[in-house]
C-alpha cells in the first residue's frame, strides 16, 4: 500500500511540475494545423452590373388629336417590367415632349414636322412604375413644341425624379448614383437644343469629363437615317431626305469609347442595326423602336422592339449580354417574341457590317465575344 501511494504521489508531482502553457501550446498547435487544412479561403467575386437599354419610346400623343390607349398607357410596359426590374440601370429614348394639351401648347407646335409628339406629363409615372432609371431626351422630336415643350419636359422629369440627359441647358451628362455605383448618362442627337453628334470633339470632351467622375459611362445617341433602306451602318456621315445631317454614327461611337464610354447605344432609324464590341466595349448602332403604339410604322422589321442587356464589371469591362426579344403591336405595348426574330436580324447585320468585331450572338440572344 505504501508503495502504491508513493507511486501516485510521484505522478502527481511530475504532472504539476510541467509548465501550464505546455499543454495549451500543444493543443493550439494541433488546432491550428486542423484549421489550416480545413478552412477554405473565399475570394470575393467581382461585382457584375446589368445595364438594360431600348430605343424609341413614344407611349401616346395628344396632337393633332388624342392617340392614347384606352387604359391611359397603364398596360404598355406590363410584359417588359418583370425583365426591367432585374436590371441595375434601365434607360431608353423618350421620343417626343412631355407637355399637356392646351391652347398654348397647340399654338407652340412646330409646323415643319408632319408628326408632333405631345406626351402627357402624367405619363412620367409609367416610366417610374416600369423601373426606368433614366431617359435620353434629345432627338429630332425634342423640339416639337418649341421651347415650351422643352421646358415642360424638363420640369415633368424633375418633378417625377427621373434623371435625364441631352438638353444643352442641363450640361453634357447626368450622374446617377445607385447601390454604391456612379453611372453617367451622356445623350446626343441632332436637335439644335441638344448636344450634337456632329460635334465629335465636344462629345469626347463631355465623355472624358463624365468618365473622371463615374464608374460606368453610358452614351446614348439619336443618329442615322431612317427606314428599311437604312439597316446597315455606312461608316460615313448620313443625311436625311431634307439634307439634315444625321451624323457619322460609326466615327462618333468609336470616338466616345476611346474617350471613356463603357456602353454606346443608338436609335433613330426606327429599325435595328448592328452590334460590335470595340476595345471590349459594346456599341449598338440602333435599337429601333420600343414602345410606339401610335403614329409610327411598326410593320415587319420596323416593329422589332429589343431590350438589350449588357453585363459589365465595376470598371465597365464587357462580360456578356443578351437580346430580349419583343415585338410591337398597334395600340398596345411590346409583347414577347418567341421566334426571336430581332436576334436573327441583329446577328446577321453585325456579321455583315462588322465581321472582325461582331460578337457571337446565339439563337437565344446570348452575346459573348467571339
Amino acid at each position: 500500500m505504501v508503495r502504491i501511494l508513493s507511486f501516485i504521489l510521484s505522478l502527481t508531482f511530475l504532472s504539476c511540475s510541467l509548465p501550464n502553457d505546455s499543454t495549451v501550446s500543444i493543443n493550439n498547435s494541433s488546432d491550428s494545423t486542423i484549421n489550416l487544412d480545413t478552412t477554405t479561403v473565399v475570394t470575393p467575386q467581382p461585382r457584375q452590373l446589368s445595364i438594360m437599354m431600348m430605343g424609341d419610346i413614344m407611349p401616346g400623343t395628344q396632337h393633332p388629336q388624342k392617340f392614347l390607349t384606352p387604359d391611359d398607357g397603364k398596360s404598355l410596359f406590363e410584359n417588359v417590367t418583370p425583365i426591367l426590374k432585374q436590371g441595375d440601370f434601365i434607360v431608353g429614348n423618350l421620343e417626343g415632349t412631355l407637355v399637356d394639351d392646351s391652347p398654348a401648347a397647340q399654338k407652340a407646335v412646330n409646323s415643319f414636322s408632319q408628326y408632333v409628339f405631345m406626351i402627357p406629363t402624367r405619363y412620367t409615372q409609367l416610366f417610374k412604375d416600369a423601373g426606368f432609371t433614366a431617359l435620353a431626351v434629345i432627338n429630332n422630336h425634342a423640339n416639337d413644341v418649341t421651347s415650351l415643350g422643352i421646358e415642360s419636359t424638363r420640369k415633368a422629369l424633375k418633378n417625377a425624379d427621373i434623371p435625364y440627359s441631352g438638353f444643352k441647358a442641363d450640361g453634357g451628362y447626368t450622374i446617377i448614383e445607385k447601390d454604391g455605383i456612379k453611372y453617367a448618362l451622356c445623350a446626343f442627337g441632332t436637335s439644335p437644343n441638344g448636344n450634337h453628334i456632329d460635334d465629335i470633339a465636344g462629345a469626347t470632351k463631355i465623355v472624358t469629363q463624365a468618365d473622371s467622375i463615374a464608374d460606368i459611362v453610358i452614351v446614348s445617341f439619336h443618329g442615322g437615317c431612317e427606314g428599311t433602306s437604312a439597316r446597315h451602318v455606312p461608316k460615313k456621315r448620313e443625311y436625311f431626305g431634307n439634307g439634315l445631317s444625321r451624323g457619322d454614327v460609326y466615327k462618333f461611337s468609336r470616338a466616345c469609347v476611346d474617350a471613356g464610354a463603357d456602353i454606346v447605344f443608338g436609335h433613330s432609324p426606327h429599325l435595328c442595326r448592328a452590334i460590335e464590341i470595340y476595345n471590349n466595349r459594346p456599341i449598338a448602332y440602333s435599337l429601333g423602336n420600343f414602345c410606339t403604339p401610335y403614329r409610327m410604322n411598326i410593320k415587319g422589321i420596323l416593329g422589332y422592339a429589343p431590350v438589350l442587356e449588357i453585363i459589365v464589371d465595376e470598371k465597365g469591362n464587357f462580360v456578356k449580354g443578351k437580346i430580349h426579344s419583343f415585338k410591337q403591336r398597334r395600340g398596345k405595348g411590346p409583347a414577347p417574341d418567341s421566334t426571336n426574330a430581332v436576334v436573327k436580324e441583329i446577328r446577321n447585320l453585325s456579321l455583315e457590317d462588322f465581321p472582325q468585331t461582331a460578337p457571337h450572338i446565339s439563337d437565344a440572344g446570348e452575346i459573348t465575344i467571339k
